[in-house]
């Protein structure tokens, strides 16, 4: 068994690479340098418990070494819409906002649905603080006065 396993090695390097060439989605890559690990301890005598130590744990330093690497890239990238910039303005309460039901809110000129956690009438006024789909998440202005003393100048 022992001289098989050079050749053993050998056939799981190839099929690792077959496979990662053909998802091209890191997949079995860290397999693949594990395999080529197990090789190397192969050639230099080591026993057949000790190569199959030596490719898991090189496996799994290949993935952890490769996902901190690659981790901004694996990450799927949030694009910025126009509707952010509503994020940080102020607006006029258009239709009364109540905890548990929406209202409407004029923002740079457009209508938007939205909701506040204290309620407003129409006419107050409010700073946007977040935007989930089409929803506007405001505070009201004069909360904020108290205790920055910047909104709705």
């Amino acid at each position: 068994m022992q001289a098989y396993l050079p050749w053993i090695w050998l056939g799981l390097i190839a099929l690792f690479g077959v496979l990662e060439g053909a998802t091209l989605q890191l997949v079995s890559i860290w397999f693949c340098v594990g395999s080529f690990a197990a090789l190397a301890a192969s050639l230099l005598g080591a026993e057949a418990w000790l190569q199959f130590v030596v490719f898991a744990v090189v496996s799994a330093l290949a993935l952890v070494v490769s996902r901190t690497l690659f981790r901004d890239r694996l990450r799927p990238r949030r694009v910025p819409t126009n509707a952010d910039m509503v994020i940080g303005k102020e607006g006029v309460v258009l239709r009364d906002i109540s905890p548990d039901e929406t209202g409407r809110v004029k923002v740079d000129g457009q209508d938007w649905s939205a909701r506040c956690a204290t309620p407003l009438t129409a006419g107050d006024r409010c700073r946007v603080e977040s935007i989930s789909g089409v929803t506007l998440t405001v505070v009201p202005c004069d909360s904020e006065q108290k205790e920055e003393s910047v909104c709705c100048g």
